[in-house]
């Protein structure tokens, strides 16, 4: 197991070096530029610079009048030190920006995540147990629509009954307007209630695929061989289902939650921005609109790094679940 994972680590290591290659070659192009619209500004002031000696200027204080190779290496030395400069967009350092916004994003993709894990694994088993029943039919065209409809549908939906409607949650924001007069636990509170909506529309758009994964591999288990030598013992269908059954299930499973690792970080830049949650992924939304290099290229190196870790939990918890599963 030891050199398994430290295999594994070694690649992600290289993978993670050309991700991160790709991804600044790719920064560097963007039609649109901070330092343009920065040089643009400061041009227009009385008896400034012209536009493109302030272009200039900018380029070479920011690094960016160098090659794209030798931008990179530059870049990456600064960053294995955990050194990624400051957000153009936000006047302040990448880091300092980051660790203010990620819990927002943090605590609304928790919320949908275990949202999603109750509702969408158990009704999966269900629809698998009775097949062609009502109750499987019904479990299919509600994962189909969560499928199908984006979740601005259901943002728009929701905020049109519960907020304009009924009028019990906000229509933006992440505090109410009387936020700073309320005790310690009333702020909290205040602000999980304006989560409540947003952790909804995630958690819809997100149970339909888990659930018509979890039926498709209960049904393909529940016809092997050795559930129906289980059954023919005579142990009852929970004991089949529950211990024999779902055991096996949890591998392709755990597959598709591997690969949910990061979500709960990387925020959704959609429902966030439709309901003005000062999160990542919004946060992020502006960034790469006004051009802002240096955040864009952290945010996007932490999501790799995250997805190259959750693929390898996925992995060694193959045989943590299933003890067939031997690692050389």
């Amino acid at each position: 197991m030891k050199k398994f994972v430290l295999k594994r680590v070694l690649i992600s290591c290289l993978l993670l070096v050309f991700v991160t290659m790709i991804i600044y070659g790719v920064m560097r192009c963007m039609p649109t530029s901070y330092v343009e619209q920065q040089a643009m500004e400061l041009s227009k002031k009385p008896g400034a610079k012209s536009y493109g000696e302030w272009r200039d200027q900018l380029n070479a204080q920011y690094g960016l009048d160098t090659g794209i190779v030798q931008g990179y290496f530059t870049w990456a030395g600064k960053a294995v030190r955990g050194q990624f400069g400051d957000s153009w967009y936000w006047n302040q350092p990448v880091t300092k920006k980051f660790a203010s916004v990620i819990w927002y994003s943090f605590a609304l993709a928790l919320g949908s995540f275990i949202l999603e894990i109750v509702i969408a694994i158990p009704a999966g088993i269900l629809a698998a147990r009775k097949q062609y029943s009502t109750s499987d039919y019904v479990i299919t065209v509600l994962a189909l629509i969560g499928i199908s409809l984006p979740s601005f549908f259901f943002a728009t939906i929701l905020k049109y009954i519960f907020a304009i409607k009924l009028g019990w949650f906000d229509l933006y924001g992440i505090v109410g307007r009387m936020h700073d007069q309320l005790s310690p636990v009333g702020q909290f509170f205040d602000m999980a209630k304006h989560m409540v909506l947003p952790t909804i529309v995630l958690a819809i758009v997100s149970i339909g695929s888990l659930m018509r994964y979890t039926r498709t591999n209960m049904l393909e288990v529940l016809n092997s061989d050795y559930i129906r030598t289980a059954r023919a013992k005579g142990l009852s269908e929970s004991v089949v289902v529950n211990k024999h059954a779902f055991r096996n299930t949890l591998i392709p499973i755990i597959t598709l939650l591997g690969g949910t690792l990061p979500g709960l970080f990387s925020g959704a830049m959609v429902t966030e921005t439709l309901f003005q949650i000062p999160g990542i992924g919004y946060t992020s939304y502006q960034c790469v609109m006004q051009g802002d290099i240096p955040f864009v290229m952290f945010y996007m190196t932490f999501i790799a790094i995250l997805t190259l870790l959750g693929n390898l939990i996925a992995d060694i918890l193959y045989a943590v679940v299933d003890p067939r599963v031997r690692v050389n």
